[in-house]
């Protein structure tokens, strides 16, 4: 978130691009794909040799949550990245300008998506919490689905996105501090997970439930922020490890207190994992990491994100009873690979790129 993050071949400070981030994408992707079509076997009574495979030789060995795999693995991959990759950003934009370009970039897409999953939780092709209305629509698609009590979440993996936004909002109302005093903001973020955590109910109905779920996994957010920060070189490194730590132990102190969010106990053990491979991603500069189609995959994964369920479970529910399931993963993989190209070329991109272009139109035009 992103599912869902800006492109990460943004340069750095000293203009190196990050190209070994574009390859942990394309790896979080597969992690986050992974662990929901397992789940979906397991939960649909098939059995998935793969699964266990993982299980014995990954989940196992590194004391992952199983049988719900590889779910922290992606999920905190991508939100590691948006908060290092949107923190370069902004000592380059105006909270205004901040603000629209994300939403530009990262909405369009959602929307699609929703609608889609809408459509095929109303007519019974694929599964939500509970049966949609037309009014749950609107509500999904202003991401609100976890604040509004009795409202059906078409697409639950929008919540990611959820926490997202509220970074942004962060970001956008502390640029003129991160850009005077960057260490500011991230130490006044320690203080404001701390005082919600206090304040938010661990437990219980929304919208109680959604803001829990935000300030619980802001930290991973302000841990990024803090990698391009001392990456940078804008503050010194000694603070940021120390500041990290904190946000790492406001994030246990989440997990103990709720019941709910984090959805896994071993999620702690994985974040400290995922921070040392993403600061290992930041030096990897190989061939590999520098081919067109790794960017041009790492590009896509948003998209990815967002109809692997929606258009992959539908085929799987439809196919696995008559093909069996490798004949019906290989079709669902096909159509979200599709799916994808067809979101990011035609929606996500072109709508970014005529934004981009009538912000260089206008000030052309308003020296």
């Amino acid at each position: 978130m992103t599912i869902t993050t800006p492109d990460v071949r943004t340069p750095t400070s000293n203009t190196k691009y990050m190209h070994g981030l574009d390859l942990i994408r394309i790896l979080a992707a597969l992690a986050v794909i992974f662990t929901h079509y397992a789940n979906w076997l397991r939960l649909n009574g098939h059995d998935f040799p793969v699964g266990r495979a993982v299980d014995g030789l990954v989940s196992g060995p590194l004391h992952l949550y199983r049988p719900i795999t590889l779910f922290g693995v992606g999920v905190g991959t991508f939100l590691l990245i948006s908060g290092m990759v949107v923190t370069h950003v902004a000592f380059k934009e105006t909270p205004g300008q901040f603000m629209v370009r994300r939403a530009v970039r990262l909405l369009p897409a959602m929307w699609v998506a929703v609608a889609l999953a809408w459509v095929l939780v109303s007519n019974g092709l694929l599964t939500a919490n509970r049966p949609p209305d037309l009014d749950d629509l609107p509500l999904n698609m202003a991401l609100l689905n976890l604040f509004v009590p009795a409202t059906s979440s078409v697409l639950a993996i929008t919540w990611t996105l959820v926490v997202q936004m509220f970074f942004y909002l962060y970001v956008a109302g502390t640029m003129p501090l991160l850009k005077r005093w960057p260490w500011l903001p991230p130490a006044m973020s320690v203080a404001l997970v701390s005082v919600l955590l206090a304040v938010i109910p661990a437990n219980g109905g929304p919208p109680a439930i959604g803001f829990r779920m935000v300030v619980t996994f802001l930290p991973l957010f302000f841990i990024g922020q803090l990698i391009t920060l001392v990456r940078a070189g804008r503050i010194p490194a000694a603070a940021g490890v120390l500041c990290g730590v904190v946000q790492f132990l406001l994030f246990i102190r989440a997990d103990l207190g709720s019941e709910v969010w984090p959805p896994e106990d071993e999620f702690p053990r994985q974040l400290l994992i995922l921070v040392l491979v993403v600061l290992l991603a930041t030096r990897l500069d190989t061939p590999l990491v520098r081919k067109p189609w790794i960017g041009a995959a790492a590009k896509r994964t948003y998209a990815t994100y967002l109809l692997h369920i929606p258009l992959g479970f539908p085929v799987l529910e439809l196919l696995t009873p008559t093909t069996g399931f490798w004949v019906a993963l290989v079709v669902a993989l096909a159509a979200v690979a599709v799916g994808s190209e067809l979101l990011y070329r035609f929606v996500e991109n072109p709508i970014a790129q005529w934004f981009r272009k009538r912000e260089r139109q206008k000030v052309t035009t308003n020296p």
